[in-house]
């Protein structure tokens, strides 16, 4: 007989929600310039190296379940977790899932709970290891009908087994062995927390310049953008002045809206990050958890300026500067989000800015782009897109795809924020 229970595990995103936001980082201020550590001494057995793209603005691996095919799989730090999640039913019989169960998930975007299929034993697969006795939650949504490209998401299952380096600059994770890993020289340590299961740093950030304010942050893989913020009033966590409005992402149940602004710096061990652009959150919105147990979340595109090292057993991270640190903070300047979509190899647009190039020549969300600059999408990676889209001044030409007709677009890039 079906049993039905709840799981609850996520940060903003989730309970288990995988939410995936789309914002930006910062401005044409800037970094000060720091040089990337040149003398950086691991010891330890290296386990695996794992190979990884960016997909979406995410890190995506490949596993295996089962001796299955390849499955794309995201890897991330916020889950609290050491489950093992996919997107689509079809992968139950795919993968000969078995000691199956029904359950509920919650999470951000709504409050109603949404059917999933449990199933503990299966063996999960990266290049050289294997792990037997898994866990794995299914949605209960199709591949044609899911809003998820990629065919599910991973973390606490590998960093609760392995030191686990993530290098951005040669889009590489290499696993270590816990029992004899040490770092000499080259990273600063920043101790965390786990909480529910999830990983938090107490930091500062200075909204306005006028003082620091203590914050709690999840260190979340998973979360596309560079850092969001929870509204608190009674902390004076406010958003700036000059903001914009926009759908930071999707959880499990729907999209959440937010302001983006700049706020002047973020602490992060010895490294200020300057003029970042943060997603504020309303005060009661539904993003998984509430401000009595985090002030916020930390993303991807302030993780991918360094190399990251995590070690969940002894509950600390390690960064060393890599050669994106100094680049210079650049919010899109089109006006629109978008999102990979591997089923027919479009990019779709999640969301339109207001008063922007893009809602100024009738780009709608939902839109799917076919070309740009007459060069197929195929053709360009993610950050080629993100950074093509952060050009002042710079003219682009889109084919984009509504509906059954093909329309050309000519975009110039104009500072938003």
């Amino acid at each position: 007989m079906d049993i039905s229970t709840n799981i609850y595990f996520g940060s903003f995103q989730k309970f288990i929600v995988l939410a995936i936001p789309f914002l930006i980082a910062s401005s044409l201020y800037g970094q000060d310039c720091i040089s990337p550590t040149s003398k950086q001494e691991i010891q330890g057995q290296a386990i695996a190296q794992i190979p990884f793209t960016i997909h979406s603005g995410l890190i995506q691996i490949t596993a295996r379940i089962n001796d299955s095919k390849e499955l794309k799989m995201y890897f991330d730090s916020g889950m609290s977790a050491p489950i093992v999640a996919l997107f689509h039913k079809e992968l139950i019989e795919e993968i000969r899932l078995k000691n199956t169960q029904q359950v509920l998930l919650g999470g951000a975007g709504a409050d109603e709970q949404k059917q999933a299929t449990l199933s503990s034993g299966a063996v999960v697969k990266l290049i050289d290891i294997e792990m037997a006795n898994q866990t794995i939650v299914v949605f209960d949504d199709s591949r044609q009908t899911s809003k998820w490209q990629v065919d599910g998401i991973m973390g606490r299952t590998i960093l609760d087994s392995y030191v686990t380096e993530i290098d951005y600059e040669n889009f590489l994770i290499t696993l270590y062995d816990q029992a004899d890993f040490k770092i000499e020289n080259g990273f600063t340590s920043i101790p965390f927390t786990l909480e529910m299961g999830m990983p938090f740093i107490q930091t500062t950030v200075n909204i306005d310049g006028s003082k620091e304010i203590q914050v709690k942050l999840i260190l979340d893989l998973g979360h596309r953008n560079a850092l969001f913020l929870m509204n608190d009033s009674a902390k004076n966590i406010l958003p700036p002045p000059i903001t914009i409005t926009s759908a930071i992402g999707r959880g499990i149940q729907g999209e959440v809206s937010t302001k983006i602004g700049r706020i002047k710096e973020l602490k992060l061990g010895d490294y200020p990050i300057k003029n970042l652009p943060t997603s504020f959150i309303e005060e009661g919105a539904n993003v998984g958890l509430g401000k009595d147990m985090m002030d916020g979340d930390l993303g991807q595109l302030t993780f991918n300026r360094f190399n990251i090292i995590f070690d969940y057993k002894n509950k600390q991270i390690f960064l060393t500067p890599n050669k994106n640190f100094n680049k210079p903070f650049e919010f899109d300047m089109a006006g629109f989000g978008f999102l990979e979509q591997d089923r027919d190899d479009t990019y779709l647009i999640n969301y339109i800015v207001e008063n922007s190039p893009a809602s100024e020549n009738d780009i709608r969300k939902g839109d799917k782009i076919i070309s740009i600059n007459g060069k197929n999408v195929l053709d360009y990676d993610y950050y080629e897109v993100y950074d093509l889209l952060r050009q002042e001044g710079k003219e682009i030409k889109l084919t984009i795809e509504r509906g059954d007709e093909r329309l050309e677009k000519i975009l110039k890039l104009r500072r938003l924020l």
